[in-house]
């Protein structure tokens, strides 16, 4: 008895070697790192867009079911539509505007929490930071009770005599870019803080010492090194504005049809899959266009690498 093998004991030591083995592997590691792995990035980005790109060479059927036939009419339909092109125009232009707005605003926020030394400056990026604890839709529909007939800010002109009578601020365009605004601003600061913040003092003293007055010293030492924090906070402002849902649906007009809740419409109404598959492909070639254009001027890869959030 004691020279018969154990059943199973064999494979059970091969299967515990090769799971050493492969562990030990480097290519293994490399494929099931989160920070860079293969796996990762096939799994998680690659694959749904990979089944998006499917679905919108298909075509829906009359019932919502998808017929399984290749076909480019969801390209053709948004071709020949000019609805969907005034959609995507519109979508792009609020990215803009509100990138322009938060720009000045992160930016003037940014590079005070960056340069001021005070004991209040962890509370005051805490306050920005703490945004991040409230969920997105919970924060939009406190906007609602601001901007209303009887809100926060038409009680207060009305009081001070800005305002003889409440005007409509909800349900606008301005309404829902004030609510874009406010949601993302804590995108551009986080990345000017960390920008500037780590600027030394000595190189701005440097550029005072040999004759430069403070604007000066700003325009040509401090923005420049700011730089890839005001880079990556562009790209982030424009890129959640531009395809935001939550703003529009909450606080935006009859008239603000945004390309995220008609994507989200032609999903869940009309059962469109592919169509929306479609738009949703479109849209990201628009966004990729953009930003390509964007950062022929502005290093993309330095930016994302120079700022740490």
């Amino acid at each position: 008895m004691s020279g018969e093998s154990v059943p199973g004991s064999a494979s059970g030591e091969y299967t515990a070697g090769l799971k050493e083995r492969l562990m030990e592997s480097e290519r293994v590691q490399y494929l099931v790192s989160p920070g860079s792995g293969l796996l990762w990035i096939l799994l998680f980005l690659f694959a749904p867009l990979t089944i998006i790109v499917a679905f919108s060479l298909f075509r829906s059927g009359d019932t919502g079911n998808i017929i399984f036939e290749f076909t480019l009419a969801n390209y053709r339909e948004f071709a020949n539509s000019s609805v969907y092109h005034v959609i995507i125009w519109d979508s792009i232009k609020v990215g803009v505007i509100t990138t322009l707005i938060v720009l000045p605003l992160g930016y003037t926020l940014g590079y005070f929490l960056g340069r001021t030394e005070s004991r209040w400056t962890p509370v005051l990026l805490g306050l920005v930071v703490v945004q991040f604890w409230v969920p997105l839709i919970i924060r939009t529909y406190a906007w609602i009770t601001v901007l209303g007939r009887n809100g926060v800010i038409n009680q207060f002109l009305t009081a001070i005599g800005v305002l003889r009578e409440p005007i409509q601020l909800l349900y606008t365009t301005q309404g829902m870019i004030l609510g874009l605004v406010v949601s993302i601003l804590p995108f551009m600061v986080l990345p000017v803080y960390s920008a500037v913040a780590t600027i030394e003092d000595d190189v701005i003293q440097a550029a005072k010492t040999l004759g430069a007055s403070d604007a000066r010293a700003f325009y040509e030492v401090t923005l420049p090194l700011s730089w890839p924090g005001v880079v990556s906070g562009i790209l982030f402002t424009f890129i959640l504005s531009a395809g935001s849902f939550v703003a529009p649906v909450l606080l935006g007009g009859p008239e603000d049809r945004l390309i995220a809740p008609v994507i989200a419409t032609i999903f869940t109404n009309d059962f469109n899959w592919p169509l929306a598959a479609a738009l949703s492909l479109i849209y990201i070639l628009f966004l990729a266009v953009l930003l390509y254009l964007f950062t022929r001027r502005a290093d993309l890869e330095e930016a994302l690498e120079g700022t740490q959030i």
